[in-house]
């Protein structure tokens, strides 16, 4: 029994050795007790991999870059739970595309921090990224805020170039391209976040998808429907576009791949949703008060079934009529326009352009 006693503990002490748990690390004054930097950059430059980096109630004007798995997340302290990444004095530096926060690793996980692009300086000369995941990187985005993207119509809050990536409960709001662009071709979650481009005078588009994945539950909300926008342009048929609410866009959903299009809420729009590839499946959404169409086929062939349509001028529009498209209409001027035929409403020329000007 001394015997296995012996060799059982033994065993605890070796694997209690091969196992290190993440060490934790601060920036800023707030954790006297962690070994603490004055800049998120030295920060993340100098840990161990896979180190949970607690960033300070505060504001840090620098230019981040993580090449390193690990976790940057702000506090809470002395009644402020707000840490900013802020723009450096004299501006960004870089060309092409520059990035407040780059992110070359995975995964590296961003919480609770807010990146505001204000005096970025660029006047149009780069595409701006708040948060831009390189090519091979991965990780998490959740309760992050991405503000005053503004240049010139190239400002992007979050750009994912990487591998897998989830961004959750974020706020990203007042940018002059999109809020959010998928890039990566690798399977993603896009959940829950709210995007919001009032302010927006120009073409602007909330979220561009060119990967496949889960797109569900966010509320995203444009400038009129009146302005060159849209909600989400899709080009990846393995995306699927579920619960979202979509306010005051010229084209609240535009499909170039045949994704999957289910539940989603679409107000005050120009069209609700544009078909521009065969394919799309188009069940059991609310399309309510739409200038010109709800649901335009661009005579491709897709499936649409369930969905509710009221207030608008025309219900289904461009559809080939071998098609059967079984809804519910309410107030609506003509219910269905066959492929070919003349129509009571002229939707304007598809938005064509989906990357910043400078790419």
């Amino acid at each position: 029994m001394k015997i296995k006693f012996v060799i059982v503990a033994v065993l605890v002490l070796v694997a209690s050795a091969c196992y290190a748990a993440p060490a934790d690390y601060a920036v800023g004054t707030c954790l006297p007790k962690l070994h603490s930097y004055s800049t998120i950059s030295a920060a993340v430059a100098a840990v161990p991999s896979g180190s949970i980096v607690e960033v300070c109630p505060g504001t840090y004007a620098e230019q981040v870059t993580i090449s390193k798995p690990l976790t940057l997340e702000g506090i809470t302290s002395d009644n402020s739970a707000q840490a900013i990444i802020a723009i450096p004095s004299g501006g960004l530096s870089g060309s092409g595309l520059v990035a407040q926060v780059t992110v070359t690793a995975g995964p590296v996980n961003i919480t609770n921090i807010t990146v505001d692009g204000t005096n970025n300086n660029l006047n149009g000369n780069a595409t701006l990224a708040g948060i831009y995941y390189y090519p091979g990187s991965s990780g998490t985005i959740k309760f992050v805020t991405t503000q005053f993207q503004l240049n010139a119509g190239n400002g992007l809050g979050i750009l994912a170039n990487g591998g897998e990536l989830t961004i959750e409960n974020c706020s990203i709001h007042d940018f002059d391209f999109a809020g959010i662009e998928m890039n990566d071709y690798a399977p993603s979650i896009v959940n829950e976040n709210y995007v919001n481009v009032a302010s927006a005078t120009g073409l602007v588009t909330g979220i561009i998808v060119e990967n496949a994945g889960s797109f569900t539950g966010n509320t995203i909300s444009g400038p009129g429907n009146s302005i060159d926008s849209q909600g989400i342009v899709v080009d990846s048929e393995g995306a699927t576009v579920m619960n979202n609410t979509f306010t005051n866009w010229l084209y609240a959903i535009v499909d170039y791949a045949g994704a999957k299009y289910t539940a989603n809420t679409i107000r005050n729009t120009g069209v609700g949703i544009l078909l521009g590839a065969s394919g799309a499946t188009v069940d059991s959404n609310v399309i309510t008060q739409a200038v010109f169409d709800g649901i335009e086929f661009g005579c491709s062939t897709n499936s649409a079934k369930g969905n509710t349509l009221n207030n608008m001028a025309v219900g289904i529009d461009g559809i080939p009529e071998s098609v059967t498209s079984t809804n519910t209409y309410y107030n609506v001027q003509e219910v269905r326009n066959n492929c070919g035929a003349p129509t009571k409403a002229a939707p304007p020329m598809p938005l064509a352009r989906v990357q910043p000007k400078s790419l």
